[in-house]
């Protein structure tokens, strides 16, 4: 069975500054990019090289197509619109991961039938693997280099749920 995701902005950028999202092929057959998704994260400085060579792998894949009323359905007032079309491109494209941190977004997907999973989650479950630093370091640095808003409460639940398969 092929293992398909959809993630969205802050996970690629976390996982990509930490040069970590080539390993979600250890989890993944295909991670999907959504259009506003590409938009959003090609905003910041020097990131659409990065995108690019992601690109490469042939595990990640721009993701182009979505209901347009289906995604202003689901964002209107309630998520941004990289996690509104990706939630819409989940459906369309028979996705099972939904790889999300705002809370909102993940709460819709799992009504969907979604599995969530968050960026501080695959991060610890690769370091249980032995492919990544330790967990609770790599958040530090992302906190210091890139301003990342995850609570110590969320960083604790996500290691703890590590412990099962993604």
């Amino acid at each position: 069975m092929t293992r398909l995701a959809v993630i969205d902005s802050s996970p690629l950028i976390y996982l990509s500054h930490l040069e970590l999202a080539p390993k979600l092929a250890l989890y993944f057959d295909r991670v999907y990019v959504p259009r506003r998704v590409q938009v959003e994260v090609n905003k910041k400085q020097r990131f659409r090289y990065r995108l690019n060579k992601l690109y490469e792998t042939g595990l990640f894949e721009r993701c182009k197509s979505a209901d347009e009323t289906r995604v202003r359905l689901h964002g209107l007032d309630r998520l941004g619109d990289g996690e509104a079309e990706g939630l819409v491109q989940a459906q369309e494209k028979e996705v099972r991961f939904f790889i999300a941190d705002e809370v909102k977004a993940r709460a819709v997907g799992e009504k969907q039938g979604l599995v969530p999973v968050g960026t501080v989650r695959l991060i610890a479950r690769l370091s249980l693997e032995g492919q990544a630093d330790d967990t609770r370091a790599l958040v530090r640095r992302l906190r210091r280099e890139l301003d990342a808003r995850l609570a110590d409460d969320v960083i604790e639940k996500a290691i703890a749920s590590a412990l099962s398969p993604i």
